[in-house]
């Protein structure tokens, strides 16, 4: 399950989306390739193949980054998908760009203690989908 997280340099004060004004413009983080070059300081092999959609994956994180298709980046959506250390690379990239993370089901901003939200339970259905027919099992 990806978790979203978005970032942006919000007015000064604002600790939850909720109280972000509904008609703020968020100042320029920075070009995308000023952005790609951060990035590369706490990530250097990070994957830029699609300029737009930057991925960050190794053994200790798995996190994709969207920055836009403009010429100026001024929001930031990081997806956290897997790893221990995925809320530390997204602090710390913000960190450098000068923008706060949110996580996006609480509103809250980003800290090392967040977790992500617990999936909600599944329906009968998927349940009934996801399981195998007892005379199936040990059978390949």
């Amino acid at each position: 399950m990806s978790w979203a997280v978005y970032a942006v340099r919000g007015p000064g004060g604002v600790r939850r989306l909720d109280d972000m004004p509904d008609d703020y413009q968020p100042p320029s983080v920075g070009s995308t390739a000023d952005v790609v070059a951060v990035v590369r300081e706490v990530v250097p092999d990070v994957d830029t193949s699609k300029p737009s959609w930057l991925a960050l994956r190794s053994p200790e994180y798995d996190v994709e980054m969207t920055i836009g298709k403009g010429v100026e980046v001024r929001d930031i959506t990081f997806y956290l998908n897997d790893g221990p250390r995925s809320i530390p690379v997204v602090m710390e990239i913000s960190r450098r760009l000068g923008v706060t993370p949110y996580d996006t089901e609480s509103g809250n901003f980003l800290t090392e203690e967040s977790r992500p939200p617990v999936p909600p339970p599944m329906e009968p259905d998927e349940i009934k989908m996801n399981k195998p027919k007892w005379w199936k099992l040990g059978r390949k």
